[in-house]
């Protein structure tokens, strides 16, 4: 009996979130249309959801999942998508495989997701060249008449 009763609120619970999964999409599209009318693209919407501030990881997955399949095959479109996902939001191990899922081409997602890694912080100061070094490392040594190897 304690088998059936875990076997029916499995299946109930189950149920349940298979209809909020459906759900979703539908209010994950209301909300694109709202940030249109707002005036955002796909990846100012994206980046609005992704936002540390108010971050839901859950939800976040959801709005990139919508947003990668509006993009398509578009690849600049899938380009913006990733590249305005903030990573401290949903991390860049789970960015791929939403991206993956969504049968975007593992070349497009690398580069994009590498393209904003290097946009990312801000470039760090310029390292000072070192000095020329001594004899036989172009240093100068002489008047210019003569070399080492010459002897003379």
């Amino acid at each position: 009996m304690k088998i059936v009763k875990i076997a029916l609120i499995s299946l109930a619970v189950f149920a349940a979130a298979n209809t909020t999964a459906q759900q979703a999409p539908a209010d994950i599209a209301s909300l694109y249309a709202q940030a249109q009318t707002d005036g955002l693209s796909m990846g100012g919407f994206v980046a609005k959801m992704t936002e540390l501030k108010t971050c839901n990881p859950k939800l976040a997955e959801q709005v990139i999942d919508y947003a990668l399949e509006q993009a398509g095959n578009d690849p600049v479109l899938v380009e913006e998508v990733l590249k305005a996902v903030n990573n401290q939001c949903i991390d860049q191990d789970t960015l791929t495989t939403l991206a993956i899922a969504a049968n975007i081409d593992p070349t497009l997602i690398t580069n994009a997701l590498q393209t904003a890694a290097a946009a990312g912080p801000a470039p760090a100061a310029p390292a000072i060249a070192a000095t020329p070094g001594g004899v036989g490392a172009g240093g100068g040594t002489g008047t210019g008449d003569t070399t080492l190897a010459s002897g003379s």
